[in-house]
């Protein structure tokens, strides 16, 4: 699409998980990424808005593979900032 700013965020965890509090009274560790930082900074609102902590992985050339389930090295980690 040209001209779309595109944020991956909230697919690195199972879905289930959001519906669990976060242990410790901590805050449930979010990643983020992409290359627009107007978008960035609106979808670390939103994730911050629904009491997580967001993370920014940087682009989504070197943030999207971290995060990228099944095989990322940071897919499916349930961070917990405490």
């Amino acid at each position: 699409m040209p001209g779309a700013r595109v944020v991956k965020a909230f697919s690195h965890l199972d879905a289930r998980v959001f519906a669990q509090q976060a242990p410790n009274e901590g805050q449930r560790v979010l990643f983020y990424s992409g290359d627009d930082a107007t978008a960035k900074e609106e979808v670390r609102k939103l994730i911050a808005a629904t009491g997580h902590f967001g993370l920014d992985l940087g682009p989504l050339d070197t943030g999207g593979p971290l995060a990228g389930l099944p095989f990322g090295p940071l897919a499916a980690n349930n961070f917990v900032r405490i």
